[in-house]
């Protein structure tokens, strides 16, 4: 007899995985079997000891991989420019100033903001985009790459006219970031607003009759125009194109590109593959923070989804989506008005100053963001469990005045019951007798 499996949809569940992904360490299956792809056997092993270690298995192992990754990279990119600059020392100093500056880029506010609700907007689309920080990385370094060998092969020409060329990208560039970040923090917007109703609803349940956690779906013509436009991003690599018009800015190029000229001035006739080495330190450097910060969301994003507890579920879910929300408005708003500070003839006022001087500490304020979601997850964490205990009194306090009231109704309809008897119908007959306790009995029961 066949046992029938009711199937839910899991919101970690990872719908592009390939079907011959790694083995299950709790699937059974023989690492030594010949049949089983050298891939799978040494994903196993490398599963097997991240499992072990109690720091690490916090986290996912897809997180883990590609953090590691990138780390082996870093040192690959500066083995290679180590040899390749090893004829000339006086430059590393100038390497590792490019490779720092990719660390710092990194944190900028617009990269925080755009690569954390994406890691959001795929995870509600049943997804575990470990790479999408990474492949945008890659997109906006494409940029700096390009602009670092045009200047560096033509540093006479493109450094007369590179003040113009950087005005009209950072237009660009401000225009798509702010733009994309304001369309996220209303789409997020809406989303923390359906999952405000969804806890409202689990509150008003009985104890017990929780239904599944289910993904959410947008209503109305507005979020479903946003939507469609975001369904373009259905997967991490499609953020390339969107990091690749992030980079159109110029504000990192022009300082990767200053830097090239400056390096070949001071080599005089140094090759152009020598100084490649400082866009290619720089583009390792952003890659490797972007890609700890979007797999870190995508892990703070997931950690209570797997818990398959509605309350716990919605409640980190709502906590994290307010604080995207927040600051994509913010960040999208203040690069709305750093668009006009440069469109409009010569602003002037405190608030254009103001403006001005948090469009010139965008490291600063995307360092605060990455603070803000340790904080305010670390106090969600702390806060749970009296928060559920309140919930929980608050429940049962409501379904036990319900039942109460259910039966206070029951006397009443007891008393109406006896009341509206007539006083023929309580003459002394055992028939009627009967009826009246028939009656009663009957309201009882109710």
């Amino acid at each position: 007899m066949n046992e029938e499996r009711e199937v839910t949809l899991d919101p970690t569940q990872d719908t592009t995985t390939a079907p011959n992904d790694s083995p299950d360490l709790d699937s059974g299956e023989n690492i030594n079997d010949p049949l089983l792809p050298p891939s799978n056997k040494l994903s196993y092993k490398l599963q097997s000891v991240h499992s072990r270690i109690p720091i690490l298995k916090r986290l996912p192992f897809r997180a883990v991989a590609i953090i590691v990754l990138l780390i082996l990279i870093q040192f690959a990119a500066w083995a290679i420019a180590g040899i390749v600059l090893h004829a000339h020392p006086q430059l590393i100093g100038t390497a590792a100033i490019a490779w720092v500056l990719g660390l710092r880029h990194a944190l900028d506010a617009d990269h925080i903001s755009c690569i954390d609700m994406m890691t959001r907007r795929l995870i509600a689309a049943g997804q575990k985009p470990v790479t999408v920080g990474t492949f945008f990385s890659l997109g906006h370094s494409t940029i700096v790459i390009i602009t670092s060998i045009v200047v560096a092969a033509t540093s006479s020409a493109a450094a007369k006219h590179f003040d113009s060329f950087s005005r009209i990208g950072g237009i660009i560039g401000s225009s798509v970031s702010a733009t994309f970040l304001v369309l996220l923090g209303v789409m997020n917007g809406f989303i923390l607003y359906k999952l405000i109703q969804r806890l409202r609803a689990l509150v008003r349940t009985r104890p017990g009759e929780e239904p599944e956690f289910q993904l959410l779906e947008g209503g109305g013509f507005l979020f479903s125009l946003i939507k469609r436009l975001f369904k373009l991003i259905d997967q991490p690599w499609k953020m390339y194109p969107v990091g690749v018009m992030f980079g159109l800015g110029f504000d990192t190029s022009s300082e990767v590109a200053l830097l090239g000229i400056s390096a070949l001035q001071a080599s005089k006739g140094t090759s152009l593959w020598f100084i490649l080495c400082f866009p290619l330190l720089f583009t390792a450097g952003m890659c490797l923070v972007d890609t700890i910060d979007g797999a870190l969301m995508m892990s703070l994003y997931t950690s209570a989804a797997a818990s398959r507890d509605p309350f716990t579920v919605v409640y980190y879910s709502a906590v994290l989506t307010g604080v995207t929300v927040v600051v994509a408005l913010f960040i999208g708003t203040l690069q709305a008005l750093e668009l006009a500070d440069a469109v409009l003839p010569n602003p002037t006022g405190p608030f254009w100053d103001a403006v001005e001087n948090m469009g010139n500490s965008y490291d600063i304020i995307g360092a605060a963001i990455c603070g803000s979601f340790i904080f305010f997850g670390i106090l969600s964490v702390i806060c749970y469990k009296p928060w559920r205990r309140w919930i929980e009194k608050k429940r049962q306090h409501r379904f036990l005045e319900r039942s109460d009231g259910d039966i206070e109704d029951s006397r009443d309809e007891i008393v109406i019951a006896t009341t509206e008897l007539s006083t023929d119908d309580l003459e002394i007959s055992p028939s009627n007798m009967e009826s009246i306790h028939i009656q009663r009995k009957g309201s009882l029961s109710k």
